[in-house]
């Protein structure tokens, strides 16, 4: 079966779909798009994709849009995603919960009072109710990985503009803690983000 995963050349929307491939051992075609000169080459081709958007997954020649779809899908397919229903609901949870928080970012960053708020109030909150309905056995569900493992190693490392702010709040928490560190000590994670090139975001 053959993966094409298409998105800028950065990190963004698709990085969370690069490690579910990293963490499964799949190899997949990572087709970036160059953000040189304002975007010109995707403005050139946006017209081909169905959607008219990326991150895009290819599997077989069928398009995927969005990257949660994407995320969701690529969990199931390599068994991120529960073992039954009701751990399969657990893992949605955990990850809208995670998602808020970069929600709550994207949303803030740009407005300095707005980005204040945020690391006063609004990060110490959803870490706080994270931590007490986490596990202490590194992982979020069933005690093995899952998608929110991957989405909280992402935004707790790599996501954020004050990693210092980070790791200050989430000190408090030892279970969140080895969740972030079961997912960074992974040997196939640690290969991947070992090879993995700067890019602007």
């Amino acid at each position: 079966m053959a993966y094409r995963l298409s998105y800028f050349d950065g990190k963004g929307l698709a990085e969370i779909s690069r490690l579910l491939f990293a963490l499964s051992g799949t190899p997949f075609e990572d087709h970036r798009i160059s953000l040189a000169d304002d975007r010109a080459e995707w403005k050139k081709i946006k017209h081909t994709y169905p959607f008219e958007k990326i991150p895009q997954l290819t599997v077989d020649g069928v398009h995927i849009p969005q990257s949660k779809a994407i995320e969701r899908f690529l969990s199931r397919r390599f068994g991120f995603f529960g073992s039954s229903e009701i751990e399969t609901a657990m893992i949605d949870g955990f990850s809208e919960q995670v998602r808020d928080i970069s929600i709550a970012y994207g949303q803030a960053r740009g407005n300095d009072e707005k980005v204040a708020k945020f690391w006063a109030e609004d990060f110490p909150t959803n870490i706080a109710i994270l931590a007490k309905n986490a596990p202490h056995d590194g992982h979020f569900v069933g005690g093995k990985f899952s998608l929110p493992d991957v989405q909280f190693y992402y935004i707790t490392s790599s996501y954020f503009d004050a990693q210092d702010k980070v790791d200050a709040i989430l000190s408090k928490y030892d279970n969140l803690l080895k969740i972030r560190e079961t997912v960074a000590n992974n040997e196939r994670i640690k290969e991947y983000v070992k090879n993995r090139k700067p890019t602007p975001f």
